[in-house]
């Protein structure tokens, strides 16, 4: 088991199929958070097939194949399994509604990341951004402009003048 972590982690050379088995029950490192998912041989083309399986880390893989479908998005957007909803949530296919809809979701972490979501409409943003429970995570949208995040900074910061000197 330690040596399939240390390939996956550090020998560009690991095998794909060693890879997937690793994937499986591996988070990866803090010195290599991207692995095994992030190896550069890590398989890409004909995860579709893991798309119902009963494993949610592996059913989450199929939306890393180039097939894959904004329907299939929006399936595993409603799926049982909370990591596999947030792999939805922070696709870009994910629709308007779904995106919308995860803001409701039950886990933080899923409804931070349709926060996120490039399809939130801009309504909803500034509603997002408005609020004290989920400006700090709205602000992050990418769709916002600099000048505005840098507006946002300076109204969370305190002026100078109220900041007491030592």
């Amino acid at each position: 088991m330690s040596s399939s972590i240390f390939l996956a982690e550090s020998c560009d050379d690991a095998p794909a199929e060693m890879l997937l088995r690793v994937w499986q029950w591996w988070t990866g490192s803090l010195s290599t958070p991207d692995r095994p998912r992030g190896h550069p041989n890590f398989p890409r083309h004909g995860l579709l097939r893991y798309a119902g399986d009963s494993n949610p880390r592996m059913r989450q893989l199929a939306l890393d194949d180039p097939e894959s479908t904004p329907e299939l998005v929006e399936r595993f957007s409603r799926d049982t399994e909370a990591e596999v909803r947030l792999r939805a949530a922070n696709d870009p296919r994910l629709t308007t509604a779904s995106a919308v809809r995860m803001l409701d979701d039950p886990h933080e972490h899923i409804r931070h990341a349709a926060a996120r979501n490039p399809r939130l409409p801009a309504r909803v943003l500034v509603q997002l951004l408005r609020d004290t429970d989920t400006a700090q995570t709205a602000a992050r949208h990418p769709s916002l402009p600099v000048a505005v995040m840098e507006q946002m900074i300076q109204r969370l910061q305190p002026p100078t003048s109220a900041i007491p000197s030592p």
